[in-house]
């Protein structure tokens, strides 16, 4: 059975949102029903798998949504490293079924992506969607194979590049993850590196930015939008913003800066912002006080 959350009031339209159970899908769900909007909830951790194309048509059949917001994917460097077979059935296998259903069915595809599509940057920051993409990452290389399966059946789609996240529900992994988790089991948090930059994003941006793409007038569509704040904090910066939110004032591991990591990444917004009428509320303190607030 597919999962489905009603509203009581006349909706506005019905989305489905694959990973709905995820980190970004549980808080723009929350977004969604406060807009009116019908979440039809399609999860791994509810046994709907998107490589699965057999079974995601029969949702598709089943409840004919309005659009599809394509948020499933393998989502973690460290996951996509250890099994880049799974990365790439998920990331891109998955979104290949997700994009040839939306358009056999005619449905508008809004795609999640990442800002590491970017990498390597060689360009000087901000970075706009003018930008080269390729990945440099399994995870990155993945996610920018899926933004080309969603542009080839010439459906209608938006794709958002997400700038760093950070959120309540993203535990153990990130730098703020990261910290705060080693800080709650007693241990110095470890920062890689320090001098690297880069644009820390709130969830409920983000969830915010979900609403305002599945919403668009159909002249904002196939485009592809950078998400994030424009506020380029170091990872030392971010560090102690995290260690002072958490009133821990002991000492800090540092250790080698990651490959992974870009030395700059910060975007320019302009697009989204006069495009998609998006424009982050939370500058990474306020996040964080949000953050700590709901905790």
């Amino acid at each position: 059975m597919f999962t489905t959350t009603l509203i009581k009031e006349e909706k506005k339209f019905s989305v489905l949102v694959t990973g709905n159970l995820g980190f970004v899908g549980t808080e723009t769900t929350k977004s969604f029903q406060a807009n009116k909007v019908d979440v039809i909830g399609y999860d791994i951790m509810s046994n709907q798998d998107i490589r699965d194309g057999v079974r995601l048509e029969t949702c598709i059949q089943q409840t004919r949504p309005d659009r599809i917001l394509h948020l499933a994917a393998v989502a973690r460097f460290a996951d996509a490293d250890k099994n880049p077979h799974l990365a790439h059935e998920t990331n891109v296998i998955g979104t290949m079924n997700v994009s040839r259903l939306a358009a056999k069915y005619h449905i508008p595809v809004v795609y999640a992506s990442t800002g590491s599509v970017y990498m390597p940057i060689k360009e000087e920051p901000p970075i706009t969607e003018e930008f080269q993409a390729m990945g440099n990452s399994v995870y990155g290389c993945t996610k920018y194979v899926g933004e080309l399966y969603i542009k080839q059946y010439g459906n209608p789609y938006i794709i958002l590049r997400y700038a760093h996240l950070y959120g309540k529900e993203k535990r153990h992994h990130g730098l703020i993850g990261g910290f705060l988790d080693r800080i709650n089991r007693g241990l110095a948090p470890t920062l890689h590196g320090g001098k690297q930059s880069n644009d820390f994003t709130y969830v409920k941006d983000v969830a915010r930015a979900n609403y305002l793409a599945i919403t668009a007038p159909w002249d904002k569509w196939h485009q592809a939008y950078n998400i994030g704040t424009g506020e380029e904090l170091t990872a030392e910066e971010a560090g102690k913003l995290v260690c002072k939110a958490a009133k821990y004032k002991g000492k800090v591991e540092i250790t080698e800066q990651r490959t992974v990591d870009p030395e700059r990444f910060v975007y320019n917004t302009k697009k989204a912002e006069t495009m998609l009428g998006f424009k982050a509320e939370y500058t990474f303190s306020k996040g964080l006080e949000d953050m700590f607030y709901e905790s």
